[in-house]
Formats: structure tokens, sequence, C-alpha cells
């Protein structure tokens, strides 16, 4: 509507308004929006609830991110804008769950001690649209309470969900090959930067020489230098400063993650990705799995980063050939329950993580990468690099829980128990990961700017 302002929230944020032309939005996977709103005052707030509940420590640091210090201190903080306790009322959503998520039941968890805590408070809940397998959007209007609630990629489900048209053209390995075969992800320049990085022994006066090369590179890797995220007390003037900063690992991952974000950035219409979300998806698996790696000190993160950036790659090509075939694809995960990934292929004849595959042999990736992408969802059947594989699908099970690049195939995909077994994770210690979510986002945030 005309005149309106959003405010986004990221996981474990709160925002509250009384401007009347304010509206509150956020993305749900497992976690839990929860909307007050003082009808009398016209005040409303929004929490986005992560977990259910952290220790003392954690709950004073971060409140919001918690339902039970997170409704309190949101409802404290709307005290504090003019509603009264007694007036407020309550609506939720969120808390999907992923299927067969062997145990970790985060959504199902959020769901009851929000409910707890509200009742507690003696807040009455007016609406709820919570649990299921897909994402959703959660959006408060301060001017009378209002939400709505959608799922994502509702547009897809509709349609999927409308009377069948005939679908002409199928998708063909001829066809798949020549849209890879025009995919061109990295610039000469990106590529000798990173030869000198790799090569023994290497020259930082090499290494700033070739970036200088490209103008837009050197002002880019200077801006992240100087991003609120890495604060560093001094601002960072010239290359030299900056490789020395932050570290040759860092730089790399710079350099990665801003090579790919050309064809990492635009929309994915046939998974419901807008622009940018698709690219916000690939650096939060990334920054995960690096995360998850250094936990269990694997002794090559950057390699698990990479991988968790580039494992979703085979969606850019399926979307360019198939678009128009992806409202078949979402019929059978609603008619059929079956997963994304097993409607993708009886659909299409190919599953984003096959093509995936086929984009990085095209590339002629290593081995652990090209594994990593072709069985990110299916971790048991992986070969050669079972620990990479397991940290890529667990981290990319964990940013859809939290609502990053969700997208339309929603929690649809399992968490397979044999990538667990194998890292020695459970259900503690994937809430311990999901509670790093926001210094992910802010990472996220400053590769987004740059």
């Amino acid at each position: 509507m005309n005149g309106e302002i959003s405010f986004f929230l990221s996981p474990g944020e709160l925002y509250i308004s009384s401007e009347p032309n304010a509206v509150i939005e956020t993305y749900l996977g497992s976690c839990i929006g929860v909307a007050l709103y003082d009808p009398i005052a016209q005040v409303g707030g929004m929490a986005h609830i992560v977990l259910p509940e952290g220790n003392k420590d954690k709950e004073a640091n971060a409140p919001a991110k918690y339902a039970r210090s997170g409704i309190p201190y949101l409802i404290e903080e709307m005290l504090k804008k003019g509603a009264t306790r007694e007036h407020l009322e309550a609506k939720i959503a969120g808390g999907a769950s992923i299927v067969q998520d062997t145990g970790i039941n985060v959504g199902q968890r959020n769901i009851a001690k929000v409910r707890e805590v509200l009742s507690q408070e003696n807040i009455p809940v007016l609406e709820e649209d919570v649990g299921g397998n897909f994402g959703r959007v959660f959006r408060l209007y301060i001017k009378d309470g209002s939400v709505e609630v959608r799922f994502i990629g509702q547009k897809l489900r509709e349609a999927a969900l409308a009377t069948l048209s005939p679908v002409k053209e199928e998708v063909t390995l001829r066809l798949l090959l020549q849209k890879i075969s025009q995919l061109k992800p990295m610039s000469k320049t990106m590529q000798r930067v990173l030869s000198v990085i790799e090569s023994d022994p290497f020259s930082i006066e090499e290494i700033k020489k070739e970036i200088y090369q490209d103008q837009a590179l050197t002002v880019n890797i200077l801006k992240i230098c100087n991003s609120p995220y890495y604060g560093f007390a001094q601002r960072v003037a010239n290359l030299s400063q900056g490789i020395v900063l932050l570290g040759l690992n860092t730089v790399k991952r710079i350099l990665l993650s801003l090579s790919f974000k050309n064809i990492l950035t635009p929309s994915i219409n046939g998974y419901s990705l807008k622009q940018g979300e698709f690219f916000k998806h690939a650096l939060g698996c990334a920054f995960m799995a690096e995360l998850i790696a250094k936990e269990k000190q694997y002794p090559e993160p950057e390699i698990v980063f990479t991988a968790g950036l580039l494992h979703d790659v085979g969606k850019i090509i399926l979307d360019q050939v198939a678009a128009d075939k992806f409202h078949l694809v979402m019929r059978k995960v609603l008619k059929e329950k079956m997963s994304f990934l097993d409607a993708e292929k009886e659909t299409l004849g190919y599953t984003h993580p096959q093509v995936g595959e086929m984009v990085a042999k095209q590339w002629h990736l290593p081995e652990v990468l090209i594994e990593a992408i072709a069985y990110h969802h299916t971790p048991e059947q992986r070969q050669e690099a079972p620990a990479v594989v397991a940290m890529v699908h667990i981290a990319d099970a964990i940013c859809r829980l939290v609502g990053i690049g969700c997208g339309a195939a929603g929690l649809t995909n399992p968490i397979h128990p044999q990538a667990l077994t194998l890292l020695k994770l459970k259900g503690p210690e994937i809430d311990s990961f999901i509670e790093k979510v926001p210094e992910i986002i802010k990472q996220i945030q400053t590769f987004e700017a740059a």
C-alpha cells in the first residue's frame, strides 16, 4: 500500500511502533513471530523468536532471541511506548518443522513455549498460524493491529492447486548443458588472485597487484574491511592494511563470495526466492557450515565454506530451463506429500543437486566440492567426503529452519540421521548453532552491501 513504512525483522530481533503507516515484517521457518497490539493506544510490536529458552546470560544478552525472555521484554518495551498490559492481544505465526527431523523439533518446541509464556503473561492469543513444513511471511499493520500470514511461495502453491495446463517442452540434458556452458562464475582477475593466495610461498604485493586490476573488486574489499561487522579501530585505507588485518583466509572467503555474487543474486522464480534471497541463503549456509567445521575441528574449514556457498548452484540452471514447471513440482509436494527433492526428480527428470554436480564438473571444481554439491540433500549416498557433505547438509537445514532462503521448498527435505551421527550432533548442539544465526546474519549483511 502507498505510504507504508516497512520494518524487516531478522531472527532474534524485535521492533515496536505507534506509527499508523508502519508495517513490521519477518520471514519464519521454525521460528515464531509474536505480534502484540494494544488497540486502545494503537501501539504494536513484533519479536522474531528463534528458540524456546537459553541460559541466564544468553537471555540477558539477547532477550528477543528466546521465547522465555523475548515475550516479557517485548511487553516491557511496549509499555514504555504507551501500551497498557491489560489491553494487549497476541497473534502468532511460524513454528514449521522439517519433515523427519530426527527429534530436533525446534518448531514444535517454539510453539509450546510461546503459548506457555503468553498464558503466564495473561495475554490472549487471538490468531495463530503455526506448524506444518513450509516457511511463512508474517506482517503486522500498526494502523489497526491486523496481521497478514502467507506461505513463502504462495503464488506457486496456488498455481499447483489450480487446473493443470499441459507443459510442452521437457527438460533435456542438451538444454541443461547449454545453460551450464553459459554460466560464467569467476573473472580472470579472481582466478589469478586466488591462484596467488594458494601458491607457496605467496606475496602480498602480488596479491595486491592482481586485485588492483579490478577497481570494483578493490572498492568492495575495502568496503567490507570498513564495515561495522569487522569494527577495526582505525579506517582501512589500503589493501596492504586490509589483507594484514583480515588475514588471508578471510580475504579468500571475501573473494569467493564476491566472485559468485553476480550469479547468486538474481531472483530464482521456480523456487520462490526473490532477488538477493538466494545469495543470502548461499552465504548463510557457507558461514554456518564453516562454523560447524570449526566446532568439529575439521582441518580445512575454508573448503566447507566454499561447499556451502555453492551447494544450490543447480537451482540456477533448473530455474532457467523449467521455471514454468515448478507448479507441477509443488503439486506433488502438496498432493502426494513428497519431499521437494523427490518431486523435482519425478517431474523434471533431474534434481537441483544432480544439475549442480554437472555445473561443478564443468567448472573443474575439486572432487570434494563436487560431492558436497551432489549429495547435500542425500548425505547417506556420499563416497569420498562424508564429513564435508554432512556439514553442508546440516548447515542448509539450519538456514531453512530460521527462514534464511527457505523458498518454496520450505522444510520438506528431511534431515538425514546419518549426518547427525557422523558429526556426533544432537538437539542441544543444533540449538547452539541456531543461536549463532544473528551473528551470521551480520556477516551476510556485510557481503550484501559490497
